[in-house]
């Protein structure tokens, strides 16, 4: 009865079909994470529900996706040329290419102030989000306006009672050179050695990753539960900016940084509780071609270093690092101390990809990275160290408009349990509106894993639909395998799948709009760069994901996951 259940659940679900790939494309650019299955929680709800951000008049929201050597370099290239008025013409922007670009594109606007007939009627935007599965149920609603903002995040444990229901909630107040936040936010300073809301050192997997974005406060719209719960006041102007924060458990901090062309300088203060203060010095610099990232931190009488460096030369780019973490920073019992190089490489030759158009529809043919991070663990009173080195090798090859290839590497050496090597392949095909992908992997760790699937999907404008059937069998929980499933944003899941089975599932989403939205017919251009005026609209997703794992041992596991979002 569960089965037939379930398969009618699967069908039902085509006629409720956009996927979160471009959403889930822009966090891996931004973090430098190689695969989906790196992806945390909180960095797709740090980009969930963002508006497009203007390349021509960026706001404090635009340090949440774009660097600061990325914003000073568009502040520089537009007192020299003007305003941005294209992609391909941002593509050329010193900080950013085509791959950011096309990475980027879905939260950048050309939007500029200065544009004639760039009046926006619409002074207030509206957000509401429910998502209900078969355990829980939970909802988000934010109002953002010219000069404010505001937000909750609320999930009960069970359907039955609201005990312990509410997350998070936050107001965030703009007033020229001013930002107040109360409520729940974030802080992300530096290179993370000082603070860094939900920072752990962990190895490195892509070159880009090598150095870390700073977002500084960022208000949190969250159902995980709040990394900080207080107030922040930011001070912006000429390059200079300055942040004063605190949470009601005590944790005090400062931060005043400098920025200029070609880099940027910052200190931090940060105390909490009985701790003595937490003092620390990052910066970054590019130059030439060349980047530099690092920070100096003492607490307590001890200290920590952590830099950076890459090297661009041409198609070949280059980054080393280099860290000495004591354990009042690390987290770990006796700190961290490591060494990590890695390559990065892109053929110069491009493929334009079947079915798109406009820019942003081309990729290498060839792109390929290879790192490795070598970390030593101290353990006192014990005659052997811990050590551990982690190699991540990756390979694209784009073999035609509408097929590529991808070969993904993990190994994970440590001398204190048993190794760990994963092998993965993956082929996408992408035809028009039609995708299909297949994938097999292969871990081995004390006893060998094996998982595969194959997925089909429709994806255009308005209407998104994946369908997934699988396959895995490992010897236990050392070999489970972690594997990316499509999931409607607010419910990010990457499962581990251990044991012997079957999978299925459907992922999908209809989106509408209703309203008026642009008055007139308006070129798409002219849309684009906000020369047109603007009236209310209302627009609406639908998601649905179904899926079900069926294993030997134990009766079906279905799950049915439904979200609703209205945007106004």
């Amino acid at each position: 009865m569960k089965r037939l259940w379930v398969i009618s659940v699967l069908l039902c679900a085509v006629w409720c079909a956009a996927a979160q790939d471009e959403l889930l494309r822009a966090t891996m650019y931004i973090h430098g994470l190689g695969s989906e299955e790196e992806v945390q929680e909180w960095m797709i709800e740090q980009l969930e529900g963002l508006r497009p951000v203007s390349v021509n008049a960026p706001g404090k929201k635009a340090r949440l996706i774009l660097s600061d050597y990325q914003l000073a370099s568009l502040e520089d290239y537009r007192g020299r040329s003007g305003d941005i008025l294209s992609y391909e013409e941002l593509a050329l922007v010193d900080g950013f290419g085509r791959e950011a670009v096309e990475a980027l594109k879905p939260f950048l606007s050309l939007w500029s102030p200065r544009a004639a007939g760039s009046i926006d009627t619409v002074k207030t935007h509206g957000d509401w989000l429910l998502r209900a599965t078969e355990k829980n149920i939970g909802t988000k609603v934010k109002l953002t306006g010219r000069g404010f903002q505001a937000a909750a995040a609320v999930r009960t444990e069970s359907w039955r009672s609201l005990k312990g229901a509410f997350r998070t909630a936050h107001a965030e107040l703009n007033y020229r050179k001013w930002t107040l936040t109360l409520g729940d936010y974030n802080a992300r300073y530096g290179q993370g050695l000082a603070h860094w809301s939900g920072f752990t050192m962990s190895s490195l997997s892509t070159p880009e990753a090598f150095i870390r974005r700073s977002a500084g406060i960022s208000p949190q719209w969250s159902f995980s539960g709040p990394s900080h719960r207080g107030g922040a006041l930011e001070y912006g102007s000429r390059g200079m900016s300055a942040a004063v924060f605190a949470d009601i458990d005590g944790f005090i901090g400062t931060h005043v940084g400098k920025l200029w062309r070609y880099g940027q300088i910052g200190v931090s203060l940060m105390t909490g509780g009985s701790d003595r203060p937490t003092v620390s010095v990052d910066g970054r610099m590019n130059f030439k071609g060349v980047d530099f990232a690092g920070e100096a931190a003492s607490k307590n009488g001890a200290g920590a270093v952590q830099g950076a460096a890459g090297v661009n030369a041409g198609a070949l780019r280059l980054v080393f690092q280099g860290r000495a973490v004591p354990s009042r920073f690390s987290g770990r019992k006796n700190g961290e101390f490591g060494l990590a190089a890695g390559a990065s490489w892109k053929s110069e030759k491009w493929r334009q990809l079947s079915g798109r158009s406009g820019f942003g529809s081309s990729v290498p043919a060839h792109s390929a990275y290879i790192t490795a991070d070598m970390s030593l663990l101290p353990i006192r009173a014990v005659d052997t160290d811990r050590r551990q080195i982690r190699i991540y090798a990756d390979w694209k090859w784009q073999t035609s408009d509408t097929i590529s290839l991808q070969t993904h590497f993990t190994g994970r050496y440590r001398n204190y349990e048993p190794g760990r090597s994963d092998l993965r392949t993956d082929v996408h095909f992408a035809s028009g509106p039609w995708l299909a992908n297949c994938r097999l992997e292969g871990v081995y760790c004390e006893t060998p894993g094996f998982l595969g699937y194959l997925e089909g999907g429709y994806k255009d404008d308005t209407l998104v639909g994946y369908l997934r059937l699988g396959a895995f069998s490992t010897g236990g929980w050392s070999s489970r395998i972690y594997c990316y499933e499509r999931d409607a944003p607010g419910s990010f899941n990457v499962p581990a799948y251990y044991g012997n089975g079957i999978s299925a599932s459907f992922y999908g989403y209809w989106k509408v709009s209703f309203g008026p939205g642009l008055q007139g017919k308006a070129p798409r251009a002219a849309r684009l760069q906000g020369k047109a005026t603007r009236t209310a609209s209302l627009r609406g997703k639908v998601c649905l994901r179904a899926a079900c794992t069926w294993k030997p041992s134990s009766p079906p596991a279905p799950s049915l996951r439904l979200q609703l979002h209205l945007a106004l």
